[in-house]
């Protein structure tokens, strides 16, 4: 079962039989809105309650969906995959399980890019999700396959990809994996996972 899968179980015992698993939740597309440096896409927006959780994707769905068609759905795809993710972080805002769901302003992306590079500084690091910001920064430590890597780090499309789950479930559990920015700050709360984003709101 993948980390989605456990998130979403997680969600579903919180909400059983409090009336909050049928509300609805607007996916919408915000080419406004700030976004975190790391993941390249557009930002997917799930609102729900009067709280917003964001999900950069390449993949973004445009929908009015119960919070309930997460629940035991197989999310074969990556538009499945990111929509159950945009839900998860609006769930997650509204009922105050995750911090950090809003990014950084854009003043902030230069202390955060040198605060990660020091956390990680001399390991041999995989990314998981399109980070073109990292894939420039971290080119000399950064290899080409999970098994050489000493770390993940994950954004965006990162959890909702084919490529990306497998990656994840075949590593989860062996490997340092470090979730970064708002996209992933609903998942990586509810289920334990480290969680990078010193300076989201």
């Amino acid at each position: 079962m993948s980390l989605l899968h456990d998130a979403i179980g997680k969600i579903e015992k919180i909400l059983e039989n409090s009336g909050c698993e049928h509300g609805i939740v607007a996916l919408a597309v915000n080419h406004d809105a700030d976004t975190c440096q790391y993941p390249k896409g557009v930002c997917m927006e799930g609102h729900f309650g009067g709280r917003i959780g964001q999900f950069v994707t390449s993949a973004p769905v445009r929908a009015n969906t119960r919070i309930s068609f997460m629940f035991g759905a197989p999310l074969v795809n990556q538009e499945q995959r990111g929509a159950a993710s945009a839900i998860i972080n609006a769930v997650s805002a509204f009922l105050c399980l995750t911090r950090k769901l809003r990014p950084c302003t854009p003043d902030c992306y230069g202390p955060c890019l040198a605060e990660l590079s020091r956390e990680i500084a001399g390991k041999r690091v995989y990314l998981v999700g399109p980070m073109p910001v990292l894939e420039r920064a971290l080119e000399h430590q950064r290899v080409d396959s999970p098994e050489t890597a000493e770390l993940f780090l994950i954004a965006g499309d990162g959890m909702t990809t084919d490529a990306g789950v497998a990656c994840l479930d075949e590593y989860r559990g062996k490997k340092r994996m470090i979730f970064l920015g708002p996209s992933t700050a609903g998942v990586s709360g509810l289920i334990n996972l480290e969680h990078w984003c010193p300076y989201g709101r």
